[in-house]
Order: structure tokens, then sequence, then C-alpha cells
């Protein structure tokens, strides 16, 4: 990842801060927007608006999220007031999500799937995460293995930070289902097109 994208990988963490619900969200999304296009420039590479748009998107329905903020706002408030360890999961959470979604993106880039394969890019990170237990914080208690990444590659004290949540978060496993999700859908996709037409 590159360094001009660290500070926004923060701020997407830290935006889980903000007491306002739904504000936090979209503060959030707008730094890892950030961060995805700092991180495509540094490397000479451009990603449009609509790319963006794609691996940014709230994938929650807006009238679920809405009511699901309205009703669970008090209670967690309440507990973030009491239990600021709430709060500061979050923010490290996001973080490592944001981090790691930065990292695919790349991955994405560097094998030329982005941006002509943002839809498949974005549902294989959706697949990564919702079939890998992430969360830095959970995996940090529950003792999870968490296998190496590697010689560091991020550049100071906020790219080590970056680097040691990725780590943390089980980053290789991610990657290598991240991959192997593209690459099926790849595959899927060729074989279809080379499938003859059926007699009609």
């Amino acid at each position: 990842m590159s360094p001009a994208a660290h500070p926004h990988v923060i701020l997407a963490g830290v935006a889980m801060m903000v007491p306002l619900p739904i504000l936090d969200d979209w503060l959030s999304r707008k730094a890892l927007r950030r961060a995805l296009q700092a991180d495509a420039e540094a490397c000479g590479q451009l990603l449009d608006d609509a790319t963006l748009d794609v691996l940014t998107e709230d994938r929650t329905n807006m009238l679920v999220g809405c009511l699901r903020a309205a009703i669970f706002w008090p209670v967690k408030k309440l507990f973030r007031t009491v239990l600021w360890f709430l709060t500061v999961k979050d923010v490290i959470d996001i973080a490592a999500r944001s981090a790691e979604v930065v990292a695919m993106a790349r991955i994405a880039r560097d094998r030329g799937w982005l941006p002509g394969r943002v839809r498949e890019v974005r549902e294989a990170m959706e697949v990564s995460f919702g079939r890998h237990r992430w969360s830095p914080v959970t995996r940090f208690i529950m003792r999870y293995p968490r296998p190496p990444l590697g010689e560091p590659t991020d550049e100071g004290a906020l790219g080590g930070l970056l680097q040691g949540l990725r780590k943390q978060a089980g980053a290789v496993p991610m990657e290598e289902m991240f991959v192997e999700r593209l690459r099926a859908s790849v595959a899927g996709e060729l074989a279809a097109a080379l499938e003859p037409p059926s007699p009609g």
C-alpha cells in the first residue's frame, strides 16, 4: 500500500467515532475512496468514479439501514458511553478492513482485473470478508493464528500500523480466497464464451 493512502485508511477507521448514525459510515466510505485513489495514483494508475463507486458502495438497503440506525442508535450510544471498547473495536476493524480493501484492489489492478471487472472484484471482496473472521480484535481475543505477510512493504509508522492490522486480520488467507474467487469467475466467463451455441 502506498504511503499516500495511509492517512485515508486511518481516517476510514477514525470516522467510526463520529456519534451520528449514517454520517459515520458515509465519512468512512469517503476516506476509503480517497485511499483507493491515492494508492492507484501512486502506482501511476487511475480509478474512475464508476469503479470507485462500486468498490465503496454501501451494500445495505438504505431504508433498512436508516431503521436499524434509528432503533439501535440509543442502545449503541449508551453502551459506547459506558464501554469505549466498542468504539475502539469499530475503529480498529474498519481501519483493518479498509487497509485490506486497498490491498485487494492493488492485487486486482496488478492482475488487470481493475477497472474492467470491478463488479467481480467487489463480489470477491465481499465473499472473502464474509467467509473469513477478519476482525483483528476478535482474532486477538480468540487467539487465531496470524500468518506472516512477508517482509514489511509499507513505510513509516502508519504503514507499520496498517501492516500489523492486516496481519492480525489474517490477510494472507483472505487474499488467497479473493484471488481464487476472481480466477473462478474469470474462468467461468471464458468457459461460457467458448461454449458452442446450442443448435436451434
